[in-house]
């Protein structure tokens, strides 16, 4: 068992949850993984079965435990299964493989418990380069911002004095080498833990700050401009032309405000649930 937690539910009944680590040499193990991935197939449009011959895998669930007629009993809420990859010349890379939490346990917090606890427990396994996830959801993405800036916020490198100076060399060190997270989603960290501590009503501010965000943002429109000072060298006219609406510059400055409004929008939804925590 890796971590133990209570939720008050509805009736005002506190109920007590386990997130435990398996892996295929645990007796009994494959034969219940067999059983419990097929929910994979009812509730993950993309899902597939694994092949769990490989020892490199680890799982990792999360139980309700409850007592019936005096007996110990313990109800599945959910899992992930996470694949160890090797990173020359001696580390392992971690990579979320799937994850699912049962719909009737859904919307009280399973999730997030159940990936901080994975990390934690690659946090303190020093052959782990980094942590990340094989096609991540949306809705992953979001709850991976969530439980990596509750982890970041204490860190020195993401105090808040320290913010408004910029992305820096020592946050992407200090969230790789105490937390296992990489420079990408350590900026997205960086970028959350910022607007908390920015008065947006501010205008110079809030300048300051969108300014920074649509900076990373702006990496994929940076490549179409160079992919299009190519094309006007080899393509003809007539080619040229049917690529450049795809290359617009007032088209890329709206697709960018429209991606940094929807990053603020998730930010704040982030900063709004780590207010309710604490």
């Amino acid at each position: 068992m890796l971590h133990s937690y209570t939720v008050h539910n509805e009736e005002a009944e506190e109920l007590t949850y386990q997130i435990h680590k398996a892996d295929i040499h645990c007796p009994g193990f494959l034969e219940y993984h067999k059983r419990l991935q097929t929910f994979l197939m009812w509730f993950i449009e993309t899902a597939s079965f694994l092949d769990v011959d490989d020892d490199r895998w680890d799982f990792f669930l999360v139980f309700e435990k409850y007592n019936k007629d005096g007996e110990t009993l313990y109800a599945t809420v959910g899992y992930m299964t996470v694949y160890n990859y090797y990173v020359y010349p001696d580390k392992t890379r971690p990579r979320v493989s799937q994850m699912l939490i049962l719909p009737p346990f859904q919307g009280e917090g399973h999730g997030a418990q159940l990936l901080e606890a994975v990390h934690r427990f690659y946090c303190g396994l020093p052959k782990v380069q980094d942590i990340t996830a094989e096609d991540p959801s949306e809705n992953y993405v979001k709850l991976r911002d969530y439980v990596l800036t509750k982890l970041c916020q204490n860190l020195p490198s993401f105090d808040a004095d320290k913010l408004h100076l910029g992305f820096s060399a020592d946050m992407i060190k200090e969230a790789q080498e105490k937390l296992k997270i990489n420079k990408k989603h350590a900026r997205r960290v960086y970028e959350i833990l910022r607007l908390r501590a920015t008065d947006m009503s501010d205008e110079e501010k809030a300048k300051a700050y969108r300014l920074e965000v649509k900076k990373r943002l702006f990496g994929p429109y940076r490549k179409n401009q160079r992919e299009l000072a190519k094309m006007r060298k080899c393509l003809r006219p007539e080619e040229l032309v049917s690529h450049m609406g795809q290359l617009d510059t007032q088209t890329q400055h709206e697709e960018l405000e429209k991606s940094y409004q929807l990053a603020l929008e998730d930010y704040r939804r982030i900063i709004e649930r780590l207010a309710s925590q604490a």
